[in-house]
Formats: structure tokens, C-alpha cells, sequence
């Protein structure tokens, strides 16, 4: 789907931030968008791909996703990053931030220089390091003898090439925790605050340091509790009434019901929400299936993935584009607002919204077709069909994903 002669994919219903429009056209050339709007008659000579009226929307922009069909991000091994970035891809998701779960420093080093081995479309756009900075108390699936305090330092050694991480996921109330942050962002790193006890007037003081995100909402965080009759804010509430952070929501039925996730959107909206997959290795495989996932072990159970104890989520069996349709058709959210808050808002947290996450002329041709019931037909990525040589968009009984 590239080539001097360009590409203009035609009758399609296009979601954009506000509006889903019909009977509109997409031209791209060179995997870039040229045009977007009201059917125009594409120049002599292009190639034309009719979607027959179906949803075209940006690619998907994942900033948390482990691992997919039994491979994670924690191998130090190139195949394990490229079979997870394309079993994404195929989902819809055409950029994401590759998360290691927490393990021991050498092993993590080890995965990232995997990561930063690959290359072309099997690259991700950068790293996510959820843990080991990760308060035990709140840690979940991670195992507490892989935990570390950032002032043992040991965060530097990961930077070696610092634009490929690009979001590090720590507990701020931890020792040490202010100057990894500020350090952090002054290289360009988003911080977020995740698996933590934080009190609101420590989130408040890693703000100032410069933390500006927070992972999953309602996942491994501190909540509303009482000193006598004094009601205390948790980190949850804390975000949730706040202005300028970004967080997470796993939208998965699992993780968090339909009502949850309608709270999260009313309060900070399609800009400040970032739906997440956090897919695990088990994502695609059955249920029994067990797996690693850093220094984690986990089994897929029904609908989701539970450590081996069965006592918390390890992860997600969900790819974006399910999380997507959950958002949409049980919790009520607009297509265009949960469209932002899969693509355009991610983008924007991970520092490439000037190359994706819309639908607009200069943005990568990152595009997905969607039938009526929210199901993935077809992927571009860079301009090129992921299923070039397949089945068109307007097949029937073509889907991605687990439903």
C-alpha cells in the first residue's frame, strides 16, 4: 500500500476527534496522509481501496503491553520483541511502548538490549519499565524479592540509550523516588506513578518533580481510607480529581467493570485517559495456559490472566482493540472519545503525536478498519496492509482479537 502513485482508500466512515463522518476518503502516499475529509476523486493512477463504509480510524498507540500468544518484552531475545509487536500490530495496535515487567536488573538490561537490536516495523517506538521501583505492599503480580528503592540507583544503568525508554512506571513514595524522578524527566522520560501507597501530598510533591502520568486506575494503588471520622484521599481519588495528569484504565470487564471505567471518563476525560491493554503473554492463548512474564509467573483464566496463586492479575488477555470495543459498547463511551483515548492521547503521552495517533495530512498512514460491531478487518501500518495478499476489509467473519 505504498508507492509514488499513492493510495486512496474511499467510502469509508472516519473517525475523527468529535464526529464519525460517512462517505469520506483517505488519499496517502509513501505511508504519509495526504488528505482527509469529503469524497474527493483520487488522481489518476492510484490505487483504490473501497471499505465499503466501514470504520477507519488511527492506528492504535499502546503505552503499557507485556508480551502475546506465550512471548514478552522480559526476553532477551530479538524474536520474542518481534512476535509480540507484530501479534499487536495485527490487533490494531500499530505503535506501542514495549512494558517489562519487574525482574532482576541484569535480566532487564539484557531485554532492552534485545529491543534496541530490532529494527524496521518489528521496532517499538520505545520502552516501558513498570517496576522494579514498585512498593510491595501494592505490587500484585510482581514478586516482592525482584523489588527494588530507586536510590539504590540502579535505574541508571537501564538508560544506556535513553531515548528508547521512554516511560519508567515507580512508586513516588519510595526512597530515593524525587531524585529518580527528576532525573528522569530531564531526559525526556515520562514518569509515572504505579503499584503505590501514595498519599495525595506525595503525588503533589512528584508532580513537582515532574511525574505527570499514572498507571492503570483502580490497579495497585492506594485508596480512600479513614483516620477516626477523617476521610483520607488515596492516590486514586487524588488522580482522579486532579488536572494535567494522564493515567491508564485496563477496560478489559475484568479489571474493571463498565461503571468504573465511565467514572474514570467523566471525571478526566478523553485527554487525560490512556486505554491500555497491559496484555500479558497469555493473551491469545487458552485458558490454562501458564506463563512467565519477567520474574512473574501467570495463568490464563477466564477472560484475564491471574498470578500463580490465583490471588491478582498478572497482565490482561485482551489486545487494544478489545479494550477499544469494551469502552464503546458496554461502557457507553462515544467512538470518537474512546478512539482518542486508544490513539491520540497515548501519542501524545509517549512523544510521538507528531508522527501518529490521527487521522491528519503528515501523520503516518497508521490505519485500522473496523466493522460495525467494533471487530478489526484490516491493518495499515506505515501505508502497507498488514494482510496484504488476504482478505479485503469488507470480508464477512474477518475479525482480530479475543472479544
Amino acid at each position: 500500500m505504498s508507492g509514488e502513485r499513492g493510495v486512496a482508500v474511499v467510502n469509508a466512515s472516519i473517525v475523527h476527534h468529535e464526529r464519525v463522518a460517512t462517505g469520506e476518503c483517505l488519499f496517502q502516499r509513501d505511508g504519509v496522509i495526504e488528505y482527509v475529509g469529503p469524497h474527493r476523486r483520487p488522481p489518476a493512477g492510484w490505487d483504490v481501496v473501497d471499505v465499503r463504509g466501514r470504520l477507519l480510524l488511527p492506528g492504535l498507540v499502546d503505552v503499557h503491553v507485556h508480551g502475546a500468544r506465550g512471548r514478552t518484552f522480559n526476553e532477551p531475545d530479538t524474536q520474542a520483541w518481534t512476535s509480540v509487536t507484530a501479534a499487536h500490530a495485527r490487533a490494531g495496535s500499530t505503535s506501542v511502548l514495549a512494558t517489562l515487567a519487574s525482574d532482576s536488573l541484569p535480566a532487564t538490561a539484557a531485554a532492552l538490549d534485545a529491543g534496541r537490536r530490532t529494527d524496521g516495523d518489528s521496532r517499538p517506538v520505545g520502552a516501558h519499565l513498570e517496576g522494579p521501583y514498585l512498593n510491595p505492599e501494592f505490587a500484585g503480580a510482581h514478586p516482592e524479592e525482584a523489588l527494588r528503592t530507586p536510590d539504590d540507583g540502579g535505574w541508571q544503568t537501564l538508560l544506556a540509550e535513553p531515548e528508547f525508554v521512554r516511560m519508567m512506571t515507580l512508586a513516588p513514595e519510595l526512597p530515593g523516588a524525587a531524585k529518580a524522578i527528576r532525573a528522569l524527566t530531564e531526559r525526556n522520560i515520562v514518569v509515572s506513578a504505579g503499584h503505590s501507597g501514595a498519599s495525595g501530598e506525595v503525588l503533589a510533591t512528584a508532580r513537582s518533580h515532574g511525574l505527570s502520568h499514572v498507571a492503570h486506575l483502580w490497579s495497585g494503588q492506594s485508596a480512600l481510607s479513614k483516620d477516626g471520622p477523617w476521610r483520607i484521599t488515596g492516590l486514586l481519588e487524588s488522580v482522579l480529581a486532579s488536572d494535567g495528569l494522564t493515567a491508564e484504565l485496563i477496560a478489559d470487564g475484568r479489571h474493571l467493570p463498565a461503571e468504573l471505567v465511565r467514572i474514570a471518563y467523566r471525571c478526566l476525560g478523553p485527554d487525560g485517559l490512556c486505554l491500555v491493554s497491559d496484555a500479558s503473554a497469555g493473551t491469545g492463548l487458552p485458558p490454562g495456559t501458564e506463563f512467565s512474564m519477567g520474574a512473574a509467573r501467570g495463568v490464563v483464566a477466564d477472560g484475564v490472566a491471574l498470578d500463580h496463586r490465583g490471588e491478582a492479575f498478572c497482565g490482561s488477555t485482551s489486545f487494544l482493540s478489545d479494550i477499544l470495543r469494551f469502552t464503546v459498547l458496554r461502557a457507553g463511551v462515544p467512538l470518537p472519545h474512546a478512539t482518542r483515548m486508544a490513539a491520540t492521547t497515548p501519542a501524545r503521552v509517549a512523544g510521538i503525536a507528531e508522527r501518529t495517533g490521527s487521522l491528519a495530512p503528515g501523520l503516518a498512514a497508521d490505519l485500522v478498519v473496523l466493522d460495525d460491531g467494533l471487530r478489526v478487518l484490516r491493518v495499515a501500518r506505515h501505508g502497507r496492509w498488514l494482510d496484504e495478499g488476504g482478505r479485503g476489509p469488507a470480508d464477512e467473519g474477518e475479525e482480530t482479537g479475543d472479544g
